[in-house]
């Protein structure tokens, strides 16, 4: 991935990409994870870890729009992808995440061809699209670039989450639209949506997301899940999706401190910390 900063745009020959639209057409699988947690650290670990992108998520953190700058910035800066998901399917939050400099916006809840279409066209300037045309924001180098408006459309990512029935019913006309890069599966969300609440691996959720990964990707476009493990993040790769979410930070991390307090504190001295005096 360029620099934030660089002004040319030279194709790559060392294993960096141009864009991130560039990027999720590689064979390579993209690694990222939630973010909830609105912290440059977050990013500059995610980086240093080798992730490929860090999707910040104002649908579910804490934070909104006005957080952002410092966290693309970091992202940019560190050679990783800043993705956005938008609290919704509103044309002014997706413009206001890619203003700010997001490399692709992640769209939640869409669940008919009309409200995909609504979401391409918010993040694409005319005549493609809708998107507000200001190139003194971030995202145009503050009119230092003059040919951003070239080139804009060919650089920013729209991938679109299916999270329900009416979703998967206008999967095939969503696929068709033009200007779409990927179709992100939450499984989560889709397992309250077909019947079995947080059974992210029953039969019906896994048979849903396989079946919307191979149909994604004979369309031509990047096929997402979220994956809150390693092993289901491998698993779903196996199946053919090209775009594993891995997670969400605050999991990872209390995951993380958990561990280090079991090596350090053994299961029968923690039995001590919680028993009462009268059990003792």
């Amino acid at each position: 991935m360029r620099s934030f900063c660089d002004t040319d745009r030279p194709e790559p020959t060392d294993g960096r990409w141009n864009s991130l639209r560039q990027r999720l057409r590689s064979p390579e699988p993209f690694l990222a994870f939630f973010s909830i947690i609105p912290a440059t650290e977050i990013v500059e670990l995610a980086a240093l870890s080798g992730f490929d992108g860090i999707i910040l998520d104002t649908e579910h953190g804490s934070y909104g729009t006005e957080r952002l700058p410092p966290l693309i910035l970091a992202a940019r800066a560190c050679d990783i992808f800043p993705i956005v998901r938008v609290r919704c399917n509103d044309p002014s939050l997706i413009g206001a995440a890619l203003d700010a400099g997001a490399a692709g916006v992640l769209v939640p809840q869409i669940g008919s061809t009309q409200e995909a279409t609504q979401a391409v066209r918010a993040a694409r300037f005319a005549p493609q699209g809708t998107r507000g045309a200001n190139p003194w924001v971030r995202a145009g180098r503050y009119g230092t670039m003059p040919r951003w408006f070239d080139t804009a459309n060919d650089d920013t990512a729209v991938l679109l989450m299916i999270e329900g029935a009416g979703g998967l019913a206008a999967l095939d006309e969503i696929m068709q639209l033009p200007d779409l890069d990927g179709i992100f599966l939450g499984p989560v969300d889709l397992s309250h949506a077909l019947g079995v609440p947080g059974q992210i691996d029953h039969a019906v959720v896994r048979d849903a997301v396989s079946s919307t990964v191979r149909r994604a990707a004979n369309a031509g476009l990047a096929a997402a899940v979220f994956a809150p493990t390693a092993a289901q993040a491998k698993g779903w790769l196996a199946c053919g999706a090209s775009f594993a979410a891995v997670g969400v930070d605050t999991s990872h991390i209390g995951q993380a401190l958990g561990r280090l307090v079991t090596e350090i504190r053994p299961a029968k001295r923690m039995a001590e910390f919680t028993t009462t005096p009268a059990q003792r």
